[in-house]
């Protein structure tokens, strides 16, 4: 695998022409092809529909290990730094919209899996209305276990009248995934990626797997540290998930030497399958705008570069200030190149 020349959009018509599509609710495939000039979603509601359209051409073209991955809350770099329980109920819903959304227009059944008993019990509660009118899209665990076999948890359902063998509605089937046309992932840990992988190797069947809002890039920069799985889990199992719909928002700061010396600016990498990879650059509008585009996904470093140059901040080629500033090593280890990844499916 050879990483091609990054490709800065240079075609003006092109540009224009993108800029209409983007307004546009209805995408032809041409226009889905082409990428976006910009992209502001009005809502989340909005940015599921378009994820929604993504993972129905890439189901459409067969593919099986899906990543999206979108920011769960509004905000400059929104990394799960607030309390979990907000990410984390985003998520669920994001999975709700989208799944049903799977089902009404293409006829699957959803299963979304949850990494263990406890967040499903307490997704099922939370989520309880949403669930009802939600046709075609159920709550599961990756490990299918969804009953509490605490004490506490039989106190409770002895207390409540139902026995430890009740058959009431209330109570849950364990390893029920025969039903599920497609599995969306939510809310996994680093630690829990070896379950994921074993899910889908023991219980998919070859069922497409969709990985939600798991910033699968936060959780490779941990693999190989102490009491965390092997980088080899990259290689070997992540490296073949697919982003069909990808946006990474980034924020930084550039000194300069002239008043106001320090300039901040932001941007994002941005992917909408069928469409090629994209670096976009926040404007003061708050529009992301396309600034170059490949096919290949760009490392963080090269679309902070992208950022750069388009900014006109970019130190020269080989430059002292252009080394000091990003050091020698610009791309973390699981961006860099190895004879060990099994897949590029993650980079294109």
């Amino acid at each position: 695998y050879k990483r091609q020349p990054v490709g800065r959009v240079t075609s003006t018509r092109r540009r224009r022409a993108r800029a209409s599509a983007s307004a546009s609710a209805e995408r032809t495939m041409e226009e889905r092809m082409e990428g976006r000039a910009t992209y502001a979603p009005e809502s989340y509601t909005a940015m599921c529909v378009d994820a929604y359209a993504s993972l129905r051409d890439a189901l459409n073209d067969g593919k099986k290990l899906i990543e999206v991955e979108f920011p769960a809350i509004p905000g400059e770099d929104a990394d799960y730094k607030a309390a979990s329980d907000v990410y984390i109920d985003a998520n669920v819903q994001y999975a709700l919209v989208i799944g049903s959304s799977l089902y009404e227009k293409l006829g699957k059944r959803v299963q979304i899996c949850l990494p263990d008993g406890v967040e499903f019990r307490r997704a099922k509660k939370v989520f309880s209305n949403s669930l009802m009118m939600s046709e075609g899209v159920t709550l599961n665990t990756l490990d299918g276990k969804k009953q509490d076999a605490s004490i506490t948890g039989m106190f409770q359902k002895m207390s409540a009248g139902r026995g430890l063998r009740s058959g009431s509605a209330d109570d849950e089937m364990d390893d029920d995934f025969e039903n599920a046309d497609v599995f969306i992932i939510v809310n996994v840990s680093c630690g829990e990626l070896p379950d994921v992988e074993q899910f889908v190797k023991t219980t998919s069947g070859g069922r497409p797997i969709i990985m939600l809002n798991n910033q699968l890039d936060t959780l490779r920069a941990d693999l190989g540290l102490f009491s965390f799985p092997a980088k080899s889990l990259h290689y070997d199992f992540l490296s073949y998930f697919k982003p069909v719909f990808y946006l990474r928002s980034r924020a930084y700061s550039r000194s300069i030497t002239v008043s106001p010396f320090v300039v901040n600016y932001s941007g994002a990498v941005f992917r909408e399958y069928p469409a090629p990879w994209q670096v976009m650059i926040k404007q003061s509008n708050g529009v992301l705008a396309c600034i170059a585009e490949d096919e290949d996904r760009f490392t963080l470093g090269e679309a902070k570069e992208e950022m750069l140059i388009a900014l006109g901040l970019s130190d020269p080629e080989g430059s002292f200030m252009k080394t000091a500033r990003s050091g020698l090593v610009v791309n973390t280890w699981w961006e860099e190149e190895d004879d060990a990844e099994k897949s590029d499916a993650w980079r294109t």
